[in-house]
């Protein structure tokens, strides 16, 4: 394989069915992708899919699911086989990690919001315990910026877009806020604020918002709504409550 060919990586469209949609998966392997290019000559390229209307070299791959890796013949659209992949083809920087306290640490968060934004829950208690817990039990005794170390590894790439999500999805259609007195959760969060790796790769509020509303079972927006958002220009909720580091 020629590792100087362009990767080229789909990713979910917006709701206009061009910009860059707000799939957590996309921005994790967007992440990854600009780290491994930090450190060596991998050259990438973004495209985002409309399903409605997919690339042509997309539909002519078979790729059936974004995101999805083109580099020289070989085309993916598992998440999992694309992160071995890339970290077989592109060894540095090695993102992997071992710690098994910080791979726990990694569990439910989701799940929680999931249930709550889904309105399966309709009590944010459990939410609220699981960060709670994470931050209290986690990150408190942790002094490294990150999960395993000072760098991103692929954990972080996996919790932070999640984590992320939350508090902009569940904010916008449940009126949920992460507490500000989680300060240890903050401070994790603050510090991807500030990596160019989180925020290159982060879609705007706005695609976030209409990507978990057009999920079953999750408050919807009116027509009203969606325009307005469609018309506003992107914004990125990058600040931090008042109380927070």
């Amino acid at each position: 394989m020629d590792t100087q060919q362009e990767v080229l990586l789909f990713v979910k469209a917006g709701d206009d069915g061009k910009r860059y949609g707000a799939c957590p998966f996309c921005q994790r392997l967007f992440m990854i992708l600009l780290a491994k290019s930090s450190l060596q000559q991998l050259q990438f390229k973004v495209a985002t899919v409309n399903f409605a209307k997919p690339p042509e070299i997309f539909r002519k791959l078979t790729l059936r699911r974004v995101p999805a890796l083109v580099h020289g013949e070989t085309a993916l659209d598992n998440v999992d086989e694309i992160i071995q992949y890339l970290d077989d083809t592109f060894q540095t920087p090695s993102l992997d990690y071992d710690d098994v306290d910080a791979d726990k640490c990694c569990r439910d968060v989701f799940q929680k919001f999931c249930y709550y934004v889904k309105d399966v829950s309709k009590d944010p208690s459990q939410l609220d315990a699981e960060l709670a817990k994470k931050s209290m039990r986690f990150w408190r005794q942790r002094t490294s910026h990150y999960l395993c170390g000072d760098q991103m590894t692929h954990l972080d790439f996996e919790l932070l877009p999640k984590l992320h999500q939350i508090r902009v999805a569940a904010n916008a259609l449940k009126g949920y806020e992460i507490s500000p007195k989680l300060r240890h959760l903050w401070g994790y969060i603050a510090r991807a604020y500030n990596d160019d790796l989180f925020t290159q790769a982060c879609p705007p509020d706005q695609e976030i918002i209409v990507h978990w509303a057009e999920k079953p079972e999750t408050p919807n927006l009116t027509m009203e709504q969606k325009a307005r958002l469609a018309r506003e220009l992107p914004k990125y909720s990058f600040d931090l409550p008042i109380s927070s580091p």
